[in-house]
């Protein structure tokens, strides 16, 4: 049997989402392979929809793994809870679909979030999840200049191809993706601005260059004519750096309708039926 699960996870003591070996340190794959083990008594390899990087936070992961053990979807619910820790949690779970379905291959974009605290005083109870920026930024500037990532193109400027280190996928390997969402937006009551990206898929460390950069702009230390070109040439060597990983979050995987994973509330209103 194949079980499909809604994950959110505090990434802040993993060493990312895909399995690595023991002396690395604790990772979230391997976390959730332990609790299946436990709930089943039988090894199972779990598939993610994101290979989510250190540090990095998701609140709409989607895993799979297979089974021999014949439990109903609500029942590994409860049985993972039970045996993972408070930083890691399923939020839903299915069977699942019959057509042929994997949770990173079958999907048809990803969504991320990256949260800055802009405020002269950090904050306590937001430090693990927002990336605390002193200086003023001019969202506006940000959001104009996030709005030259849309569209299908060469992102090697932002990062390098996840299959750069897979040695069964020989390269070269392109870093064309089609970004369908840019933005960056402020909260009108508090300190949070939230830069949201939607794309096909995404290269290793681009969302986290990408806001380093547009921080740049922000801060009016890059222009909008410079970031333009910084993007249309896809050279890794300018000035923009990667932000820090405790700001990203992976929120939302979307798939054909015709796998019936929406990833969303009506996910988790599904178990109770």
């Amino acid at each position: 049997m194949g079980i499909v699960c809604g994950i959110e996870y505090d990434g802040t003591d993993y060493r990312g989402f895909q399995r690595q070996p023991e002396s690395h340190g604790p990772t979230v794959q391997g976390t959730l392979e332990a609790a299946i083990a436990q709930v089943s008594g039988e090894a199972a390899t779990v598939a993610g929809a994101g290979r989510t990087d250190a540090g990095v936070h998701a609140s709409g992961q989607v895993i799979q793994f297979h089974t021999q053990a014949r439990l109903q979807p609500q029942v590994w619910l409860r049985a993972l809870n039970a045996h993972l820790p408070q930083t890691v949690v399923v939020r839903w779970a299915m069977k699942a679909p019959e057509e042929r379905f994997h949770p990173r291959f079958s999907a048809e974009s990803r969504s991320y979030r990256y949260t800055i605290w802009n405020d002269p005083a950090p904050t306590a109870l937001h430090a693990r999840y927002s990336y605390h920026c002193a200086r003023p930024l001019d969202v506006a500037l940000m959001h104009e200049a996030s709005q030259y990532l849309l569209g299908r193109k060469d992102f090697g400027a932002f990062g390098h191809s996840p299959d750069d280190t897979n040695p069964l996928r020989p390269g070269p390997h392109h870093c064309i993706r089609t970004m369908l969402e840019a933005r960056c937006i402020q909260q009108e009551t508090n300190s949070f601005i939230y830069c949201d990206f939607t794309a096909d898929a995404f290269l290793t460390g681009q969302v986290r260059r990408m806001v380093g950069t547009l921080l740049l702009v922000g801060q009016k230390r890059l222009g909008l004519e410079e970031f333009a070109t910084i993007v249309q040439r896809a050279e890794k060597t300018h000035p923009g750096s990667a932000a820090p990983a405790h700001g990203l979050c992976l929120v939302r995987v979307k798939y054909p309708e015709k796998f019936g994973v929406t990833n969303d509330d009506e996910d988790i209103q599904r178990q109770g039926r």
